[in-house]
């Protein structure tokens, strides 16, 4: 099977894990709050960020799996390449328990008084957490093999389960506890379904022992992973401080206004994301045997496809995300336009620099990209921190984006210039229509935001219908530009193709505004 016949398999089951996944979530969200309270689901939430944290202990070894095992399988001239790989980084990853063990610890002892509500639900997710730890290394198998389609279907199999466990447990009155056995539930599933594809359809790959650790191996791996690691640790700082400076600033309550004011684009910036991320093992693996041309003609076009997608979830975020706010929780939970814009602008920037990131990765450059991503991390919480102080709920997202287009933004167009021979301008030039557009569309969403805000669910959904419209008309003919339209334009014509002949010559063979 080819890497664009994997990469769309992989993306339509992926999709719908992300379509069950915003039904489900939107769900128990309301259900828990109603439940449990708005004090004990901010416990829970603050408590998710704690354990994002422990992941950064990895220092890269699972994180560096995928790449590694798709360049692996590029080469043809070393069989055992995969195998010893797999060895290798298994018995690294069971060394590293020890440590996420004692740093499980720590952090279970160091807990602020406060926070105490949440210890009898923390306590079995940090056991079960380290228990796992080298489980990890199964799904990251699997992502780095392509076999994309079967593992989006585990995890939404393992959602279900997980998300059931929850509820039932909540329903015979276990409170917090409950999420904590239906997120152990959750990942173990995935563990469990990762390991048995693994052992029916990859074996091969599997080595019949684990090998014994040579310290110049494994200080050559450490340190590239340690880059991956000091973006992780930037991430958090620029996705998930946030909340926990909210938290900890104006209390767990004020943290589930913020959260449910986000929610939708914490859903939503999933979907363009996806797109970039499904694709970086086929891209690695590009790298064994296509030209620097090639990589970037084909990252050039994930960027274009996902902005196009990100801004048509902001626009419509924009428009409709009181109106969806008020029905799905409550008016009282909904933060304000000027907030809800901040959220929309952030995440279709925060698309463009991710998307840029990912070219200059698959050219090698993890360094640069995590110290680019620590900086302005680091300068979103600093600003984060004082905003929230000085301003309020508005100072979290001004913070960060902040951060976003003083640093990253221009750090990262820099290095993809350096590498592609070209200047920032000509690399941002077949982006322009893009966001001309977009932009003006964002400020027209904004205006009706202001007009109308209906409390009904029919009122939402024609809202949030008559932006995806608008979007389509006007922004959608920028996909027949650039890079993209040799991957839109076949597809398009397979469309036409199936279409009776005299709709075709009313509408033409081109979609309105198409070069």
């Amino acid at each position: 099977m080819s890497r664009t016949r994997r990469y769309l398999r992989g993306m339509g089951v992926g999709y719908a894990h992300q379509l069950l996944s915003m039904g489900v979530g939107l769900y128990l969200t309301r259900f828990l709050l109603e439940r449990l309270g708005s004090e004990q689901y901010g416990l829970w939430i603050v408590g998710m960020q704690l354990l994002g944290w422990l992941l950064l202990l990895d220092v890269g070894v699972v994180a560096l799996v995928p790449r590694e095992i798709a360049i692996s399988t590029g080469r043809a001239d070393d069989p055992e390449a995969t195998s010893r790989l797999v060895g290798f980084s298994a018995r690294l990853a069971l060394m590293q328990t020890v440590l996420v063990g004692v740093a499980a610890l720590v952090l279970w002892l160091l807990l602020p008084s406060d926070w105490d509500a949440l210890r009898p639900a923390l306590g079995p997710t940090l056991l079960a957490f380290v228990l796992q730890y080298p489980l990890r290394l199964l799904p990251a198998l699997l992502e780095g093999l392509q076999d994309l389609a079967w593992q989006s279907g585990a995890q939404m199999v393992a959602f279900l389960l997980g998300n059931a466990t929850t509820v039932g447990l909540v329903l015979l009155g276990h409170g917090l506890v409950a999420l904590a056995w239906g997120w152990i539930v959750q990942q173990g599933v995935v563990a469990v379904l990762a390991g048995w594809r693994l052992w029916r359809h990859h074996r091969h790959l599997l080595p019949r022992r684990l090998p014994v650790l040579a310290w110049s191996e494994v200080v050559h791996w450490l340190r590239r992973g340690a880059w991956i690691s000091v973006d992780k640790l930037a991430t958090l700082l620029v996705s998930g401080t946030d909340l926990l400076l909210v938290g900890k600033l104006l209390g767990p309550e004020a943290t589930v206004a913020y959260a449910c004011t986000g929610k939708a684009v914490s859903i939503l910036i999933h979907q363009p994301r996806m797109l970039v991320n499904t694709a970086l093992p086929g891209l690695s693996q590009m790298r064994t045997g296509e030209s620097r041309e090639r990589l970037l003609h084909v990252t050039t076009g994930l960027t274009q496809a996902t902005l196009l997608v990100s801004g048509l979830l902001a626009t419509g975020v924009v428009a409709a995300n009181g109106a969806f706010v008020g029905w799905w929780v409550g008016a009282d939970k909904h933060l304000g336009l000027a907030v809800t814009v901040l959220f929309a602008l952030n995440m279709t920037l925060r698309h463009l620099a991710n998307a840029t990131a990912l070219a200059t990765f698959c050219f090698g450059d993890e360094r640069r990209i995590a110290l680019t991503t620590l900086v302005d991390g680091s300068l979103a919480f600093v600003l984060g921190a004082v905003g929230l102080k000085l301003f309020g709920f508005i100072g979290a997202p001004l913070g960060t984006l902040a951060g976003l287009v003083l640093v990253s933004l221009p750090g990262h167009l820099r290095a993809l210039a350096r590498h592609s021979g070209t200047s920032v301008g000509q690399l941002l030039r077949p982006l322009a229509p893009w966001g001309l557009r977009t932009g003006a569309l964002m400020v027209l969403g904004a205006a009706a935001a202001l007009f109308w805000s209906p409390d009904h669910f029919p009122g939402l959904v024609a809202l949030s219908a008559a932006a995806a419209l608008l979007y389509l008309v006007v922004v959608g003919p920028v996909a027949f530009r650039g890079p993209l339209e040799a991957y839109v334009r076949p597809r398009w014509n397979a469309v036409l193709a199936r279409m009776p002949a005299r709709w075709v010559a009313r509408a033409g063979s081109k979609p309105s505004g198409s070069p």
